[in-house]
């Protein structure tokens, strides 16, 4: 085609890794394997270390460099948004949460509970094996839908629930809906290849070995669509002159809006504006100078997960925010948006996370509009393990 590749008609296929750095086409022959990114902001680029020369000579000209190790980095943007099918895995989602979090587990069919009588935070299943701690659940109330965390599980008896549901005790035989959650195991973080196409019929990047280092939760405000940027790096990149392998089919699920999404800080409902979260991994190479790119393998090292929410300021209770933060307690933090339907108070294609245990580490005062808020920052960690933070999808 020559010059005038349009932006708007690229696309991008992400494909785990069977061997991690041995490119792995796209193959499922459906096209189920592209994701939707958002059009500012998605790129994948290699750059090469250069070695400078400084000798001495009889001009201040530069000595030819030599290239070195190199270096795939980039950006992938979507929205935070479900699958269209309750409680299956996120199409754009799910090959980037589980090489930044590791974990990925699924209840994947409707669980009801006992014909008899629950609590606002106890519900009883006489077989529980679907469950897992951690989990956020829908409970499908009749008009009254509500997601929580699971705090604990008595083995084929019960569930409890994080903190209490806004309209207590659910209806015997009330049913719990599927649900794909994404946890802290990064030990069994998967690396992937990429299929990059720069315009719909044009240029090719094939990309191999890449590994989430960072997850960003943007722009998730009053009345606007949250998305989620990655970061990634990588071991090789290819460039080369061919078309995308499949025809794209993304799924037609809509991202939930940013209202009714209500936020909990150690099981207190707070009012807020604005939510962010990042995950940062360290990501550290396996280096190898009989390798001809020099970079055999990756490894996540580290990782640190933080929130940044800004409540109004509460001048009648000090408490639920500034106590604990003062203090240096421990507290929770819940947070999910969804789709409403059209019988009232009831939704679908909710977003929840759920971080049990995590620290207030500031707590500054801020003007929200002329109204005072605070701006906390929130930083999860581990209790028992492979605990510190859970999205789920529903």
């Amino acid at each position: 085609m020559g010059i005038g590749i349009v932006k708007n008609e690229s696309t991008l296929a992400l494909v785990p890794e069977a061997t991690e750095g041995t490119y792995d086409a796209v193959s499922a022959g459906n096209g189920s394997e592209y994701i939707e990114v958002l059009a500012d902001g998605a790129e994948l680029n290699l750059t090469r270390e250069l070695l400078e020369r400084d000798l001495l000579t009889d001009t201040v000209e530069k000595e030819a460099v030599r290239t070195s190790i190199a270096n795939v980095e980039g950006s992938i943007p979507v929205e935070l948004k479900t699958s269209s099918t309750e409680g299956d895995a996120p199409q754009s989602l799910d090959v980037l949460l589980r090489s930044l979090l590791g974990g990925k587990r699924q209840i994947t069919s409707d669980q009801t509970s006992d014909d008899t009588t629950h609590t606002s935070t106890v519900i009883y299943f006489s077989d529980t094996s679907a469950f897992a701690v951690g989990d956020c659940v829908l409970i499908k109330e009749s008009n009254a839908y509500e997601v929580r965390p699971i705090a604990s599980i008595q083995t084929n008896t019960s569930i409890t629930l994080a903190f209490a549901l806004d309209n207590g005790a659910p209806s015997n035989s009330v049913v719990v809906s599927q649900v794909t959650t994404y946890y802290h195991d990064t030990a069994n973080s998967i690396s992937f290849s990429a299929e990059h196409n720069l315009g719909s019929q044009a240029i090719q990047q094939q990309v191999n070995g890449l590994r989430c280092n960072s997850g960003s939760i943007e722009n998730w405000s009053v009345g606007q669509i949250p998305t989620m940027t990655f970061g990634v790096q990588g071991l090789g990149l290819a460039r080369v002159d061919a078309d995308a392998s499949e025809t794209p089919a993304f799924s037609d699920a809509l991202p939930p809006v940013a209202l009714s999404a209500c936020m909990w800080v150690d099981g207190n409902k707070l009012s807020y504006t604005e939510f962010g979260m990042s995950v940062e991994n360290t990501v550290s190479y396996i280096q190898d100078a009989c390798d001809a790119d020099g970079r055999i393998a990756s490894r996540i090292t580290d990782q640190t997960v933080s929130v940044n929410v800004n409540p109004y300021m509460d001048d009648s209770d000090l408490s639920k925010t500034w106590d604990k933060f003062n203090d240096n307690d421990d507290v929770s933090f819940f947070i999910y948006a969804y789709n409403p339907s059209s019988t009232s108070g009831e939704f679908a294609n909710a977003v929840a996370i759920w971080i049990p245990q995590a620290k207030i580490t500031a707590s500054p005062v801020a003007d929200n509009d002329g109204i005072i808020a605070e701006n906390l920052e929130i930083r999860a960690h581990r209790s028992s393990g492979n605990d510190s933070v859970f999205m789920s999808f529903i």
